[in-house]
């Protein structure tokens, strides 16, 4: 039986779409696939040789930031300000807490949607509640609260979320 070379899934000999992914399966020859060694689902080797799973790459950090509120600076100027967020071309993560470090992270793979929130005040300040929505178990909303800039962080984290996406093959298809 053949395999699609887009998502590996095993499809009938003639048919012109993968049922799993929907890709064409006429005239690929766009990776090579093998067996893995149970001998059951098939590994897909991209032409760069990455491992599979392996996405876009090593992790790349695309933006840190703290929060910016007047209180936030203030206890910035005395380093009590511990909450930080960092963006990376993989994960979203929020760390906090001065003795005790708590870490919140998302796979960019399970963000599904994100909100800007800015009052008339936050906006005279350049700051904003960027909320990041995901189907994450444990978090399935991260909030970032009071960051400078939050629209252009928005369009960076948007970015990097379709990149990862596209980097890993994943595509939604709604059904009517």
């Amino acid at each position: 039986m053949p395999y699609c070379t887009s998502c590996g899934a095993e499809y009938k000999q003639g048919a012109k779409y993968c049922g799993e992914c929907g890709a064409s399966t006429e005239g690929d020859s766009a990776a090579p696939i093998r067996r893995s060694s149970a001998g059951a689902a098939p590994i897909r080797r991209s032409s760069a040789g990455a491992a599979p799973g392996s996405g876009s790459g090593p992790e790349i950090e695309l933006w840190q930031g703290k929060p910016a509120g007047i209180s936030d600076r203030l206890k910035g100027i005395i380093r009590l300000n511990t909450t930080t967020y960092t963006i990376t071309s993989q994960r979203i993560m929020v760390k906090t807490g001065l003795i005790g470090k708590d870490v919140e992270e998302i796979e960019l793979l399970r963000v599904n949607d994100f909100s800007v929130d800015q009052s008339i005040m936050q906006r005279i300040l350049g700051i904003g509640i960027l909320t990041v929505f995901s189907d994450d178990a444990s978090s399935p909303q991260l909030i970032l609260r009071r960051i400078r800039h939050p629209q252009t962080v928005k369009d960076a984290l948007r970015k990097a979320v379709r990149d990862e996406k596209i980097a890993n093959n994943i595509s939604y298809r709604e059904q009517i």
